[in-house]
């Protein structure tokens, strides 16, 4: 391992040497981009125009924004293959996203939030589809609040000009995962009309090893799983979006209807030892064992809205509504335990049939200040999730053979949260210095009422309501034409997830059982940012320190439950901290030759509830990423990217470092409209997930190894409009739109 890591860092800190100037000019240049300023106030707090190659990474006030097209990897992927390259963000795994450590953040898509979770929302958006993603680390009042880590905001591609336009994504890959998904879309002067939809089957394999020792009463359990595990998405949905533009109004309205399915598990070996602690007496078992977990659900999305433009430019008013409703909705969980010789022992199987609703309503206001460049912004917003389920478990019985109902066990849940917000923000511009000051407050009722068999309610007190204030400030101060500094200042909430606060317990294998808590509080965190960023005649680099203090960190904590039997329940561990720097640079090495790095650098610190030893956790958390872009031919490119994740802490352990390596060919025909692709991940099969824990009584060490390398070929086409060139932006040398050239 030392020998690629050495290999980044001398990249990494070779990238962010300036190359000096050729030529003079009046206007930022980054890479072969170049940005003008019409204004202190447009480059700080508004859109940076962009004339010729669009650089990958873009740093704005209050956001990162990622160019899509620039990460040749993700072709036939998802959002998710486009995050996980980007920096402070790594994959789990299980393909989780988490960002400088937390995996509490929210989705948006072209502005709207996203009734999914986190990297579920992501995992249903095509690569191919994607203009480019916002990562809003300190967002501002005008934001959501839930999401500690912030907001990612996806802007998928538009028709601009009129006529028809069109593109069409297909994959295929060496796990069998395959991809198909379109866009169509359709401008005239008074509207624009788009079709989209995806087919698509996704595929995780991995070798799976674990060693876990349990310390229950009298006995000391010692268990050995081996085995495949497999995770497999299917999303399939079609959507169809309308904007009219009438008179200063801009009607829209769009309808989803869609499916997705999601298969987690896979077939394992134990060999387990029982050793009597009173005796000394060691008795052994060996078991094949089968488990999955299997979620599936329909959904059915609307959404309207409306602009008025008033006479004054910026003066604006808009209103939204959005309702999503998920029925028929499973999670079915299952073990099976053999022994040796081929006999059932033990089994269990549960259901948990859900119906969802969600819906948000949004007005907001925007009305510029007389006399000056400042604005004032205020709205109010309201949000409502029910969910309505029972739980049933069936338990095998060895002396009847039959798997048996356990009524005791039955659950009936109503759960519903409501939060009304009210927002107002101000921001003004005095020469080279900008501003945006804004304070949102947030009412959240909570309720969870659950019931057993006969209908009596096991606990009516799991309600709450609660009233918060979130602040944001975000500063900017331009120190030349092609260089400024920014500070910025936000308040965050994550609220927990149902599962979080399920009261029943749920088999995810044999050994492993998990539970919610009706009593976990939400996070509370404050997050506070300083850049710097400087552009050269072909090269940029941009810096960026950042605290964030996170109160009541919930996270799931493992403890023994049974003999050999564990149990994952969700809690409240404490407070943690990340102090560290970002740092991203571009250089262009040759004519053919283009190199991307980023790193992050970060001090993390859990004062732990749940302490091993009377010591809180504590690391020092570092990730880097070089990317090499290789010009072979006008329409032939190969991309090379070196990434490693380093060591990091949770409340109860550690997971340890790992890097790999990526390799793309692209290659553009038929005038740039069709491209074919051919991506290998983790080239050297050097990825891996370890994982550590430790507490009272019980110990494990996880190994997880993706079958590797994992091979995927895609093929896109496009017509018109949503060409992979756009003639409005191109310049001289636009071999590759949206590239960091």
């Amino acid at each position: 391992m030392k020998h690629p890591l050495f290999l980044v860092i001398v990249l990494f800190f070779l990238s962010v040497s300036p190359v000096k100037a050729q030529n003079s000019t009046d206007s930022i240049s980054a890479g072969y981009a170049s940005i003008e300023i019409d204004s202190i106030w447009e480059q700080i707090l508004s859109e940076v125009k962009i004339v010729g190659q669009k650089r990958q990474i873009l740093y704005k006030l209050d956001r990162q924004v990622i160019e899509a097209a620039g990460f040749l990897s993700a072709a036939g992927g998802t959002a998710v293959d486009i995050l996980s390259q980007t920096p402070s963000i790594s994959m789990d795994a299980d393909g989780e996203i988490s960002f400088r450590g937390s995996k509490g953040f929210k989705v948006y898509v072209d502005g709207k939030p996203s009734s999914l979770k986190a990297t579920a929302a992501l995992e249903q958006i095509p690569a191919g589809q994607i203009e480019n993603i916002e990562v809003l680390t300190t967002p501002s009042a005008k934001n959501d609040a839930d999401g500690s880590a912030g907001i990612i905001n996806i802007n998928t591609k538009k028709q601009t000009v009129e006529g028809w336009s069109g593109m069409v994504n297909a994959m295929g890959s060496s796990v069998w995962s395959r991809n198909f998904d379109f866009l169509l879309s359709l401008r005239k002067k008074d509207y624009r009309w788009q079709l989209s939809g995806e087919a698509s089957v996704r595929t995780l394999l991995s070798d799976y090893d674990q060693l876990k020792t349990i310390t229950n009463n009298d006995t000391i359990t010692t268990d050995h799983s081996t085995g495949d595990r497999e995770i497999t998405t299917g999303n399939y949905y079609l959507r169809s979006a309308w904007d009219w533009y009438k008179g200063n109004n801009t009607w829209s309205a769009a309808t989803q209807i869609g499916y997705r399915d999601r298969w987690r598990g896979g077939d394992l070996h134990y060999e387990d030892s029982y050793q009597s602690i009173s005796t000394g007496n060691i008795d052994y078992a060996s078991f094949n064992g089968s488990d999955y977990v299997h979620l599936y659900e329909y959904s059915l999305r609307q959404e309207l809205g409306v602009t008025h433009q008033f006479d004054e430019p910026g003066h604006v008013l808009s209103a939204s509504i959005y309702g999503q409703y998920e029925g028929d909705a499973m999670e079915n969980f299952r073990t099976d335990l053999w022994d040796m010789t081929g006999k059932q022992a033990q089994g269990h199987e549960a259901w948990e049939a859900e119906y969802r609703f969600t819906g948000q309503a949004n007005a907001d206001y925007v009305r510029p200040i007389a006399d000056s460049e400042g604005k004032l912004e205020a709205g109010y917003q309201y949000y409502t999730y029910t969910e309505d389920g029972d739980y049933t478990f069936d338990k095998y019985n060895p002396a009847t053979g039959v798997f048996e109902r356990h009524d005791e066990i039955y659950n009936n849940y109503l759960f519903r949260r409501d939060i009304h917000a009210l927002y107002a923000l101000f921001s003004n511009t005095h020469q080279q210095f900008s501003y945006q000051l804004g304070l949102r407050g947030e009412y959240n009722y909570q309720k969870l009422d659950d019931s057993d068999i006969s209908g009596k309610k096991t606990d009516a007190q799991h309600h709450r309501d609660r009233f918060d204030l979130f602040p944001s400030v975000h500063l900017a101060y331009t120190l030349d034409e092609s260089s400024r500094i920014r500070a910025a200042y936000s308040r965050r909430i994550t609220q927990p997830e149902l599962f979080y606060v399920e009261p029943y317990v749920v088999y995810v294998d044999y050994y492993t059982a998990q539970c919610g808590s009706p009593s976990i509080r939400p996070e509370l965190t404050n997050s506070v940012e300083l850049g710097y960023n400087k552009s050269f005649t072909k090269n940029s680099v941009s810096a960026t320190l950042f605290h964030r203090a996170r109160k009541d960190k919930f996270e799931r904590i493992r403890i023994p439950y049974q003999t050999s039997v564990t149990l994952d329940s969700m809690a409240n561990v404490g407070n943690d901290y990340a102090t560290g720097l970002e740092l991203a640079a571009m250089l262009p090495l040759r004519s053919w030759w283009n190199l991307d790095a980023n790193g992050t650098f970060y001090d993390y610190r859990i004062q732990n509830q749940w302490k091993v030893n009377g010591e809180d956790e504590k690391s020092w958390n570092w990730q880097l990423a070089v990317n090499n872009n290789f010009d072979v031919t006008k329409n032939t490119r190969i991309r090379l990217e070196g990434n490693y994740v380093g060591p990091t802490v949770s409340t109860q352990g550690r997971v340890e470092d790992y890097f790999y390596f990526n390799l793309t060919i692209r290659q553009q025909l038929l005038n740039r409209r069709l491209t074919a692709s051919l991506v290998v991940r983790d080239v050297f099969s050097s990825a891996k997930y370890i994982n550590t824990r430790q507490s009272e009584g019980f110990t494990s060490l996880s190994k997880i190894y993706p079958h590797s390398p994992l091979f995927t070929i895609s093929l896109s086409y496009t017509f018109n409009n949503f060409n992979s060139t756009k003639k409005a932006d191109a310049g001289a040398n636009d071999l590759f739109e949206g590239t960091n050239r």
